[in-house]
């Protein structure tokens, strides 16, 4: 199968038109949070209109930019992850939004124990799929996909102790743009594939257990 996978949208829906005209063919979307730049349910509600037209799945979390009703826009059309998994062939995906705290105060911030319990909720959900794959908006502490301005590492620490405890196949993340990348930690391969508000995208393929993500970036658009 494959999956078209997003993260950092800011509700910049030009790019996401030109990623959605560059990759025709997938089976279904992943969003990986921050859909909108504090926005609310209308917001998130006008990005997925771009990719729900193509009448094929959206699966989702939302990210710590996006307000809490976003949150209720994904859960009541049946897109949210966040806290619970969805399983699509052979892949179970499982997620958590918002973020560990920031200095910044943004809309969806949530302590590392609330991240942890809502990972393993989700993780339950899946539990029997053949690949499990983690959709979580802020990426593992301690490593390059966390490495905010001057060095900083801003991921979180609860995701990287669930990596480090549950077998997970893939995690997506994304909220650091200056991080895009792969890296496998604790084991678990790690992908942030940019933020589509840049131009960049991710095409995952999952095929009898083989996993292969190609990270892409946009050269043009209108």
């Amino acid at each position: 199968m494959r999956f078209l996978v997003l993260a950092d949208i800011h509700g910049h829906q030009r790019f996401l038109r030109a990623v959605v005209e560059a990759e025709p063919a997938w089976d279904a979307v992943v969003i990986v949070g921050d859909l909108t730049q504090r926005g609310g349910h209308d917001d998130a509600e006008a990005v997925t209109s771009v990719l729900g037209a193509t009448g094929r799945p959206i699966l989702a979390v939302p990210g710590n930019m996006d307000r809490p009703d976003v949150l209720g826009f994904l859960e009541d059309s049946g897109r949210s992850l966040h806290g619970t998994g969805t399983v699509i062939g052979e892949v179970g995906f499982f997620g958590v939004g918002g973020s560990n705290p920031t200095p910044f105060g943004t809309p969806f911030e949530l302590s590392e124990d609330e991240i942890g319990r809502l990972a393993l909720t989700g993780f339950a959900a899946v539990r029997e799929a053949a690949v499990k794959v983690l959709v979580s908006h802020t990426p593992p502490h301690g490593c390059a996909l966390d490495r905010a301005g001057l060095g900083v590492h801003a991921g979180s620490t609860a995701v990287r102790r669930f990596l480090n405890a549950h077998p997970v196949d893939l995690c997506l993340c994304g909220h650091i743009h200056e991080a895009s990348g792969e890296e496998t930690v604790e084991g678990v391969r790690c992908c942030n594939p940019g933020a589509v508000r840049n131009g960049r995208y991710a095409v995952l393929e999952i095929d009898h257990g083989a996993i292969d993500v190609k990270r892409r970036k946009i050269t043009s658009w209108t």
